[in-house]
């Protein structure tokens, strides 16, 4: 049913094409304009070829722009330009012939009756043989810029002709030798000048402005009942998915987007400078809004389509092969003509350009997304982000038959056939029904959202907030903050502190990561946890670290700094401080433990190490910040390590005693690192107590058992635990001389492993270097280093 009322609303302003075209053109007699160029003098009409070169010598080489970029660059427009303050246009008829131009221009484009035209002249241009100015789109100079008005002066020439495009249609102008000629054409149409073959060819370019001569009259137009009913049924009935799968939507959209065919600016985006067809449905949707009890604003969409295409020049037989290639010269071409530059076979590369001569098949992928609209009293617009529902999109002419701004060409690939993405720039009317404005608007501006939420709270509004809040629900987790910064997170904790609704308030602040919390947070998160009970604390603790967001490691290594601050925040808080702080430090210890078991696992010796260290300085973060029980919890678990734990150990103390002073007196941390400090000084001395290894020991400890069951692990491990082989010769097939390059390797074991390839099979060759020594001496080293520390400057040591 939803699907059939937006097509039914789709329909009923088909006709709208009708009351408007995106170019048109006018004749008026050359007498009508006396034009005054400096340096030249007044222009006799027609102008002939001397007047013209006159002109040439007081102009400079025409510009474009790109982006926010102005360049000049004769392969793309070669003209010469002189600039409208040199200009002076006179004529005892110019004023009234520009102005009955006017009035029917804005007639033909299909502008708003209650809108007038003004023409602001931008630049003189002189066209002589060969030059041209290539498919371009006009920049929107003014916010009130709707189009551009190309004046030609009658002269002599050939080429040079005009032609717009807009929506697979083109219309060629070519200018009078006699009269004035007016082309007028709305400013995203693209359009280009051809090269003048004989002759020059001179223009005056203007700006068109509109302005509002008068209210807009709400109840003009025809019937629109049809219309408000197609909204009533789309917001009243489930939401339809793109694709069968899945379960059914049981809940109405919350709005529809209705896709305008021109493009606009956020400046020019207003709904007194629509453009042809585009100010004709609207106005007819903004009415049948009041009627359905809705509100309607603008907005401006970026689309993306990826289709099935097939090239021009690709013909097929009747099983689906590629026959020939028209642009190929040899007869025999199977497709080769396509290869990349590597020759992997039915490959091209991706491309950009115009591709509109290829055909499209199947849409395989479309999305749709709003990066701006304005507000519903008119007031002005905001950007936004938000992504648009298949069951919310409406539109009376499809994406494909308008012209892309940029589109991407994949040819076949292997696993998926030849794909075309086009990407287009459209505006768009958004209703959404009155009663659930707030909804609507908030899964595009959460922020604001909060702050509207906030005001009805500092108004004694609960109910009110309340009400709205839970309409957050459907959506917040998707369309709420997300990865939002601190700020946002400190508007939804404020409001979740204030709706007195433990289900509400956890809703709104599930969507953040832990790293948004800050020490600035800690009065609202104790006071949160105080007014809704320590089992919401700490399930919303396990909601922030749970959350999948793009942060990576170093997020969290640089939140987990903050953490003892926050902490130390949290407790002194009124409220219930501790109830957030214990889980936030249980969380991030059994975080860093998983890590911790992880680097352990690692048999390769300088990997491990480097991981090891760098969970050091997160580890005495979290000392810092837990409480007694938790702290002793940490420390117990850490004293069962083995040895390879002191690459973490070391690093954490060392962190811990280059800021003494995060440790406030008397805090369970001081035990905890003293402890700590004691359990590694034991273990270095044990370690540096050790017999040094004799010059004849070549043993090194067990690869262990693969898990498979092999019968290769056991003789592997006997050759590693033997004192006096240093080399093994082992003929091995293939896949198992494998195998053991693979378990030495994730051992990190100093066993160099080569392939002898004489003989069947191949032998492998194991050789133990001379590591094992070097290792062992760089290990009693570090040791010995780490003990000198640690009796100095370790935890025990600073205490007093």
């Amino acid at each position: 049913m939803a699907y059939a009322a937006r097509k039914r609303l789709a329909e009923l302003l088909e006709d709208a094409e009708r009351e408007g075209d995106f170019s048109t053109r006018a004749e008026v007699p050359a007498d009508a304009l006396r034009i005054r160029v400096d340096g030249v003098g007044e222009l006799p009409l027609p102008l002939r070829a001397p007047v013209a070169r006159k002109l040439i010598t007081q102009a400079r080489q025409a510009r474009f722009g790109r982006g926010a970029e102005t360049l000049s660059d004769t392969g793309v427009r070669d003209t010469w330009e002189i600039t409208p303050d040199r200009i002076t246009l006179s004529g005892p008829d110019w004023d009234r012939a520009l102005g009955d131009v006017l009035d029917g221009v804005r007639h033909a484009l299909g502008l708003p009756p209650t809108t007038a035209l003004r023409a602001e002249p931008h630049a003189l241009l002189v066209y002589g043989k060969g030059q041209f100015f290539l498919p371009h789109q006009d920049s929107e100079k003014d916010d009130s810029m709707v189009g551009t008005l190309v004046v030609s002066l009658p002269s002599h020439h050939s080429g040079g002709e005009l032609v717009v495009e807009h929506a697979g249609r083109s219309v060629t102008h070519r200018a009078s030798r006699h009269q004035l000629t007016f082309v007028a054409f709305y400013a995203d149409c693209r359009h280009e000048v051809r090269p003048v073959t004989s002759g020059y060819r001179v223009t005056l370019t203007m700006n068109l402005l509109a302005e509002r001569v008068r209210p807009t009259d709400e109840d003009a137009g025809g019937p629109l009942a049809d219309l408000a009913h197609c909204l009533t049924e789309h917001f009243t009935a489930p939401a339809e998915q793109q694709y069968s799968y899945g379960p059914p939507e049981t809940t109405p959209p919350n709005r529809l987007v209705y896709l305008l065919d021109h493009e606009y600016t956020q400046r020019g985006l207003d709904w007194d400078r629509l453009k042809g067809a585009d100010a004709t449905r609207a106005a007819r949707l903004r009415q049948a809004a009041g009627q359905a009890g809705c509100e309607a604003v603008l907005a401006l969409a970026e689309v993306q389509e990826t289709w099935d295409a097939v090239p021009p020049y690709e013909h097929y037989d009747h099983y689906g092969e590629v026959e020939h290639f028209d642009d190929c010269e040899d007869d025999e071409c199977e497709g080769e003509c396509l290869l990349d530059p590597d020759g992997e076979p039915g490959a091209e590369r991706r491309r950009s350009g115009d591709f509109s001569d290829y055909e499209l098949n199947d849409l395989i992928e479309d999305e749709i997304n709003l990066g701006w609209w304005t507000r519903p009293d008119g007031t002005g617009g905001e950007r936004i982000s938000l992504p648009v529902a298949y069951a919310e999109v409406c539109a009376t002419t499809e994406n494909k038959d308008l012209t892309p701004y940029r589109s991407e060409y994949e040819g076949y690939m292997g696993n998926y056939g030849n794909t075309l993405d086009r990407w287009y720039r459209r505006a768009a009317v958004v209703l959404w029904p009155r009663q659930r404005s707030f909804a609507a608007r908030a899964q595009a501006d959460s922020e604001g959202a909060l702050r509207e939420l906030q005001g009805h709270l500092d108004a004694g509004a609960l109910d009110q907030a309340l009400t709205l809040a839970r309409s957050l629900a459907p959506f917040w987790g998707q369309y709420g903050s997300g990865e939002a910064t601190a700020p946002h997170f400190a508007d939804a904790l404020r409001v979740a502190v204030g709706l007195g609704e433990a289900d509400t308030a956890a809703m709104l602040v599930a969507p953040f990561r832990v790293e948004a919390l800050a020490e600035e947070h800690a009065p609202d998160l104790a006071r949160a946890a105080g007014r809704y009970g320590r089992a919401w604390a700490r399930g919303a603790v396990g909601g922030w670290y749970g959350t999948v967001g793009a942060y990576t490691s170093a997020d969290r290594t640089a939140w987990l700094e903050s953490l003892p601050a926050l902490c130390t925040a949290l407790r002194a808080a009124d409220g219930d401080g501790e109830a957030v702080a214990t889980p936030l430090v249980e969380s991030a210890w059994q975080a860093t433990r998983q890590q911790l078991a992880n680097w352990l696992g690692v048999g390769r010796e300088k990997e491990r190490q480097a991981g090891l260290a760098r969970l050091g300085a997160p580890l005495a973060h979290i000392l810092q910040a837990a409480d007694s029980g938790t702290a002793d919890t940490i420390v117990t678990t850490l004293r069962g390590l083995p040895d390879t734990a002191l690459e973490c150990l070391i690093p954490a103390l060392r962190a811990a005693g280059r800021q003494p002073r995060a440790i406030p007196e008397g805090a369970p941390a001081i035990g905890a690192f003293q402890a700590l400090a004691g359990h590694c000084e034991e273990r270095l001395t044990r370690v540096v107590a050790r017999p040094v290894r004799a010059a004849d020991d070549w043993s090194l400890s067990p690869a262990g058992a693969c898990g498979s069951g092999c019968d290769l692990c056991p003789d592997l491990d006997a050759f590693l635990s033997s004192r006096s082989r240093k080399v093994l010769e082992w003929p091995l097939a293939q896949a198992r001389r494998q195998h053991i390059h693979s378990r030495i390797d994730l051992a990190g074991l100093p066993v160099s492993h080569t392939t002898r390839r004489q003989g069947r099979p191949y032998t492998l060759v194991l050789t133990k270097t001379d590591a094992v020594f070097s290792r062992e001496r760089e290990a009693r080293v570090r040791a010995e280093t780490d003990l000198a520390w640690l009796r100095e400057n370790g935890p025990a040591r600073q205490s007093g």
